[in-house]
């Protein structure tokens, strides 16, 4: 069986895997596979991509609690190291990296010029909204 090429084939062939892949890349697939899916099943290529199953996003992961250090930050600060030996004077900015590089723990005992004892860091945390 002798089939005849046909240019006005080929461009409808090419009509239909363009459709193919925009629909797919609609859907979250591979626009490059199924425009050749399209181009060589025609209409049932456009078919087959609502009869695939859909690539799902994944679920968002659960959202930490952002906590903040809660103080002045105009005044200068100081903290206990695990020797007990007092650091500082420092900013607050330098406090709250030197928390969040892991520097100082929760345990550790900080202090400003406004509080009347040394606190633990984790007494003078706050819950940040987002």
């Amino acid at each position: 069986m002798n089939i005849p090429f046909n240019p006005v084939m080929l461009i409808g062939a090419a009509v239909i895997g363009t459709i193919s892949a925009y629909l797919a890349f609609k859907r979250g697939k591979n626009p490059y596979l199924w425009f050749f899916i399209g181009f060589l099943f025609g209409i049932f290529g456009i078919f087959a991509i609502f009869f695939t199953s859909s690539k799902k996003a994944p679920a968002p992961a659960p959202q930490q609690p952002v906590f903040r250090i809660d103080g002045p930050s105009d005044k200068l600060w100081y903290y206990l190291d695990p020797s007990h030996a007092q650091q500082g004077p420092m900013s607050f900015d330098a406090l709250n990296s030197a928390w969040k590089s892991g520097k100082i723990g929760l345990s550790t005992y900080v202090w400003h010029e406004e509080l009347t004892d040394w606190k633990p860091l984790k007494e003078t945390l706050k819950l940040e909204t987002l």
